[in-house]
């Protein structure tokens, strides 16, 4: 029945799909739930063995996915996300922790590749490929007004007892499995070819190779994933920036934030700060929504070029900002959700536009490993600045050395320039 499914009817599974990725129950709580047994050294290992399993998994799955089929790679993710944060709930210690966080990178890298190679593939067999930005954005503002209003309910649910918001996102994160199965099978796996007339690994491999070292894509792929990176770091500041940056402004109205955050590194949080947390997290989730419903709007009025570059320059300079202006924090913390969701979609449009159908999970796959792999050092690099100086400071820095970097980029390199999509890499000269 699947195969004859409306456009409304295909689109809003799809969109019920991605609510269920939302693991706003825990979000807000989660660091505070791990500093109950853990170090701040610990979880950074823990930090630091995500980012290195994301990495070297990312090509294995992405052909995964190319061999059995995108949908397929979905459902394993949803199974690694439901045993992982369900995990929460009867495990404790650095060790099992670990575990939980290699299931975790597992249900990341399954989707990673296969979830845009679904959509881009769907969409161009049944509605418009050219349609990508704007089905994805508006996937993404989904995912994260899903998030935003479960947020305030992990923030409650943790003050009355903290294994709840486990509880409950494993049930919710558990229902992908229906919306999944309710979605059609890509073509190319639901019409019963034969395993020899599919991908083998080392093809998938050299697609990936040949796509990425030319133009149109390389330039890009280095930009975005960078910017990824700076920003995914960046992200994990916003507490301590706050206190930073917000505590002058909020000790006025009687409200005293560096209390709340030693209460937090000590790893326990009582309901009111709990909830505040969540509405916080709640907030910035919300803004980021509007972020991504608009992606593809966007993309029409400024064209891929011009909206990465926008979006991505005013980004980075917003990172610097609160080194001088304190209460630019809030503006800034806002910039930072809202930007992942407005470049995102756009540029996985038009990598997807600019690259063939067989093997693109693979390829969107070895994309991802490229961003994970920035953002290592990033991470260890600015966790030293932070020691050194401040949370602050180390955001900053992370701003300007995008505008460094990123700069010399779009400067030396061809960021997305305007050709035709053909699904096969440009062979031009760079």
């Amino acid at each position: 029945m699947s195969d004859f499914l409306s456009e409304r009817s295909l689109l809003g599974r799809y969109y019920l799909y991605r609510a269920t990725m939302s693991v706003g129950f825990i979000t807000p709580i989660f660091t505070l739930f791990l500093l109950r047994s853990l170090t701040y050294t610990q979880l950074a290992a823990l930090s630091a063995l995500y980012s290195v399993l994301a990495v070297v998994s990312e090509v294995p799955t992405g052909y995964v996915g190319d061999r059995l089929g995108r949908r397929a790679s979905l459902l394993l993710s949803v199974a690694f996300t439901v045993g992982s944060v369900g995990g929460f709930v009867v495990m404790d210690g650095f060790i099992p922790y670990a575990v939980l966080y290699a299931l975790w990178a597992l249900a990341l890298v399954f989707r990673s590749g296969s979830m845009d190679a679904w959509l881009y593939d769907v969409l161009d067999e049944r509605l418009d490929a050219d349609r990508f930005s704007h089905v994805r954005g508006r996937g993404d503002a989904v995912q994260n007004w899903t998030a935003a209003v479960s947020m305030i309910g992990g923030g409650l649910l943790y003050g009355i007892e903290p294994t709840y918001p486990f509880v409950v996102a494993a049930l919710f994160n558990s229902l992908g499995f229906v919306t999944l199965l309710s979605l059609p099978k890509n073509s190319q796996y639901a019409d019963g070819s034969k395993d020899s007339d599919r991908l083998g690994p080392l093809a998938a491999l050299t697609i990936a190779r040949d796509h990425l070292v030319r133009p149109p894509l390389r330039s890009l792929v280095v930009y975005v994933g960078l910017f990824y990176a700076v920003i995914g770091v960046a992200q994990g500041y916003v507490q301590p920036m706050a206190v930073e940056t917000l505590a002058p402004y909020a000790s006025q109205f009687g409200m005293d934030l560096r209390a709340g955050t030693a209460v937090a590194r000590a790893g326990k949080a009582g309901p009111s700060l709990a909830l505040g947390l969540g509405v916080l997290y709640a907030g910035l989730t919300a803004v980021a929504a509007v972020g991504g419903y608009y992606a593809g709007r966007i993309e029409n009025r400024l064209g891929v070029r011009r909206a990465v570059l926008c979006v991505s320059g005013i980004t980075a300079a917003a990172l610097v900002v609160p080194l001088w202006i304190g209460a630019f924090a809030l503006p800034m913390f806002a910039a930072m959700r809202t930007s992942m969701p407005l470049v995102k979609p756009i540029a996985n449009g038009y990598i997807n536009d600019h690259t063939a159908s067989v093997g693109r999970a693979t390829l969107l796959s070895v994309v991802s490993m490229g961003y994970m792999a920035l953002r290592t050092p990033l991470v260890l690099g600015t966790g030293v600045v932070a020691d050194a100086a401040t949370a602050t400071t180390a955001v900053a820095a992370l701003g300007g050395l995008f505008l460094a970097i990123g700069g010399t980029v779009w400067l030396f390199g061809t960021v997305a320039p305007e050709t035709e999509a053909t699904g096969q890499p440009d062979r031009s000269p760079s």
